[in-house]
């Protein structure tokens, strides 16, 4: 069988092409077209090389790495070890999932791999690459927006998992701080019990129990607050004052936050995977505590 170079040049610089095009989109990369054609180019001569020169050596791993970390270092101006083995193992991953592709393809075409299957197979492993990065990304992100709360109410305490939800800038119009949105069963051990069932008659009577929740429940403070929403206007909610709430981060560090809790019959969470919603002024608390600590050292 005969092969012409310009043929194994162009086939190699086109798929190296995209790959290295899909690894950069992958990535949230600013794609410069001079410098992935530039990186292809590498690529397809190294396997023009490879068959041309016929040694050995051409084909060990070390060789074969070399040569890929070559291309993506051309290819993405990428700064720092670890952002540089990132997009190696992005690469890698996509070229993996190609291959992969077209070999099921290949079996499935009865041993011929056309334009079709490699169109396909480029297509649609991009979008199982995008769908997968882009699930890790929305995991990374919402356990960096997780934290450890402590609640205490009448002198008992209770532990629960919290998200930051950046969107919630709902505060006490009487002082100004802010709330912290919590399902009530899941703090239904460390209330009173008549303090639980009348909530639960508030939230069913839409509010009209007003008066008597205000007054009858001397032993903790509860307030209610009016709050607006996109569907609707003009919601009630019944909010306690804790005796504290201490919110405990990744490295460890507590912040005792001054909020109410606003109390709520529905569910946080569909996965029920935290059971209360942070505001997004901890975020700030937490960027001073940060500043503080930096300056004591």
């Amino acid at each position: 069988m005969v092969y012409y170079i310009e043929y194994i040049f162009a086939e190699n610089f086109f798929i190296d092409f995209i790959l290295l095009f899909i690894t950069g989109k992958l990535i949230k990369r600013i794609i410069i077209y001079k410098r992935i054609i530039a990186a292809s180019v590498i690529g397809a001569l190294y396997v023009v090389l490879a068959a041309y020169i016929c040694e050995g050596f051409m084909t060990c791993f070390i060789v074969k790495f070399s040569v890929s970390v070559l291309m993506v270092m051309v290819a993405f101006d990428s700064k720092g070890i670890l952002t540089n083995i990132r997009v190696i193992l992005c690469f890698y991953i996509t070229s993996l999932v190609m291959v992969g592709i077209i070999c099921g393809l290949y079996y499935l075409n009865y041993s011929k791999v056309t334009i079709n299957a490699i169109v396909i197979s480029l297509f649609g492993g991009y979008g199982a690459l995008h769908f997968f990065f882009k699930e890790i990304k929305a995991k990374t992100e919402k356990n960096n927006y997780m934290r450890i709360t402590t609640v205490k109410i009448g002198g008992c305490s209770k532990k629960l998992k919290a998200f930051i939800d950046t969107g919630n800038e709902l505060t006490d119009p009487m002082t100004g701080k802010p709330v912290m949105v919590v399902n009530i069963e899941s703090i239904k051990d460390i209330l009173d019990e008549d303090l639980y069932q009348g909530i639960l008659e508030f939230y069913k009577n839409k509010g009209s129990s007003y008066e008597i929740l205000n007054g009858s429940y001397n032993k903790t403070n509860i307030r209610i607050i009016k709050y607006n929403t996109i569907s609707s206007e003009g919601r009630m909610m019944v909010c306690v004052v804790p005796d504290s709430i201490e919110i405990k981060n990744k490295n460890n560090s507590i912040i005792n936050a001054d909020a109410i809790i606003g109390l709520c019959t529905e569910k946080i969470s569909r996965r029920e995977d935290y059971d209360a919603l942070l505001f997004n002024k901890i975020l700030e608390w937490e960027m001073e505590q940060n500043n503080e600590l930096v300056k004591s050292r």
